[in-house]
């Protein structure tokens, strides 16, 4: 105590910042973690509320969850009918107390839905950031599958000529049945609780071939960023609710966030501004060399 030093592991560093951990969603881990992301969420809402700062390294991607959601899409296409009929009614929708009653209604509603609020927000660019190992990886596969849609697209080609080539692409110089891949999603650590989950429900053991790529990249993104943190998201949602709605972010960038959360992460100062609000102390001046 007192020393300053802390056990390995204190710290939690991201290059890309901080984003929820996908868990199996009926673990007890997972409902732990979820009491947390409420609190969380009550955290983030006050800090915003009383105009403080804190230093959090969110993701990106986190803080375009926070930017988006299904309300503010409601908003953006209310906003779009209504200008395809006049600037009055536009001007209208702005003044008007349109924003509570669709926050109010879709609130309500959402508990309904199973399409989670944060759906279609994110995409693999993401995960290369929030996880830039796997992401890398499926980034790779992914050009894969744009160069098999490629081949399948064109018409000079046969059929036999096709599935040759097909059968042909490799990543690396690794054919992609020979990677071991199968739907299954592996945690990049032991601390989450548990070993594998099966991305794709009776058919974990599946193998991942040249013909399945595209059903193995869609839905390793909907564990990571759907399946496996609905529960956290939700409970996020809940808690920042209660200081006042979420949907209010929607008027705002990602970086503007993060701005109002935690202020200028690369202040540059001029000289100028360096000697108009400090001041020399112990026998220093504002003309000392």
């Amino acid at each position: 105590m007192g020393g300053g030093e802390k056990a390995p592991g204190y710290y939690v560093l991201r290059a890309g910042g901080l984003f929820p951990a996908p868990l199996p969603q009926d673990s007890a881990v997972c409902s732990r973690v979820s009491g947390m992301f409420y609190v969380l969420g009550v955290f983030l809402a006050k800090t915003l509320q009383d105009s403080r700062l804190v230093d959090l390294p969110l993701s990106p991607a986190f803080l375009k969850l926070l930017c988006g959601g299904e309300v503010s899409g409601c908003v953006r296409e209310s906003s779009t009918i209504v200008t395809m009929y006049s600037p009055e009614l536009l001007e209208d929708v702005m003044t008007s107390s349109l924003l509570s009653v669709v926050s109010e209604e879709s609130e309500e509603q959402s508990t309904y839905r199973d399409v989670p609020w944060w759906q279609g927000l994110l995409e693999l660019e993401d995960l290369e950031l929030v996880d830039p190992g796997r992401g890398g990886v499926l980034t790779k596969l992914q050009g894969l599958v744009t160069k098999k849609s490629q081949i399948m697209s064109d018409e000079a080609l046969d059929d036999d000529t096709k599935a040759e080539m097909i059968n042909s692409l490799e990543l690396d110089g690794c054919p992609v049945e020979d990677l071991g891949l199968t739907f299954q999603y592996s945690p990049s650590s032991a601390v989450y609780g548990y070993q594998t989950v099966d991305i794709k429900p009776g058919c974990g053991e599946e193998a991942v071939t040249i013909h399945n790529l595209e059903e193995y990249i869609d839905r390793s993104l909907d564990w990571v960023f759907v399946r496996g943190v609905r529960q956290q998201l939700d409970a996020l949602r809940q808690g920042f609710n209660t200081v006042f709605p979420l949907d209010k972010l929607g008027a705002f960038t990602p970086n503007e966030v993060r701005t109002m959360l935690c202020g200028d992460q690369d202040p540059v100062f001029t000289r100028e501004e360096i000697m108009k609000y400090t001041e020399p102390k112990l026998g220093y001046s504002k003309e000392s060399p």
